[in-house]
This record gives C-alpha cells, sequence and structure tokens, in this order.
C-alpha cells in the first residue's frame, strides 16, 4: 500500500512578496525556501526556515509563484496547516510561522527575533 500525505500550508502576501525578492536578489534560480521543525513533540515544535537548492529524495515540495518550498518527511506533520507571515517592526522585519496543533518551543525566532520560526535566510 501506498502511504500517501497531504501538506497545508499557507503563506501570508506579506511573506510571498519577500521570499520572491530575497530569492531574486540571490541570482540562483534553484534556491527554494526550506521549512522545517527541530526538536519537535509534546505538542511543541521548533521551527527553522533557510534557503535551499537541494532538494532531497523525501521532500515535499510546494509550488508558490515564483519560488518553491521544501519540506522533509520528519517535518511534515508539524508544519502541516501551518501559516508563514512576514513582519515589520521598529527593530527590523522577520518571518514568522504559527501552527494552531503546536506551541512554539523556546528559542524560536523570526530571522534573528523571537517568535515564530528563524528562517535564516539574511534577508533583511
Amino acid at each position: 500500500m501506498i502511504e500517501t500525505q497531504v501538506l497545508v500550508l499557507n503563506i501570508t502576501d506579506e511573506a510571498r512578496d519577500k521570499v520572491r525578492d530575497i530569492i531574486a536578489a540571490r541570482s540562483e534560480p534553484d534556491l527554494a525556501l526550506r521549512v522545517f521543525a527541530q526538536g519537535a513533540g509534546e505538542n511543541l515544535a521548533r521551527y527553522g526556515m533557510t534557503l535551499d537548492g537541494d532538494q532531497l529524495a523525501d521532500d515535499t515540495v510546494m509550488d508558490f509563484p515564483g519560488f518553491r518550498v521544501f519540506v522533509d518527511r520528519d517535518s511534515m506533520e508539524y508544519v502541516h496547516d501551518s501559516e508563514i507571515g512576514f513582519q515589520e517592526s521598529l527593530m527590523g522585519g522577520g518571518f514568522t510561522l504559527q501552527n494552531p496543533h503546536y506551541a512554539q518551543a523556546p528559542a524560536g525566532g523570526c530571522c534573528g527575533g523571537s517568535g515564530g520560526g528563524g528562517c535564516g535566510c539574511q534577508g533583511h
């Protein structure tokens, strides 16, 4: 029997625009946004995001206008139903990742800030 999993991931318009801008500035057309969960379990998850040009064999790939998103098999359960956003603040801006099924584990970070999942993109 073949096991099929469906991944639902929402990205706000602001976050989509920012991801497209960051990838365009890198001039590497194969780059994608990798979303992952670390240290997940017990209804907690610590999320991360980074730019990645290497699709892994077990990745689920989602196509958005102007970019792709990679999610590895181990992270799918924790990323499913999440929303990626982008917030501007006095200290800069950053990506956030919210999931209604998992609380954020301590020491998350939105691109180096607090709250949400950190992106590691250095694009702000």
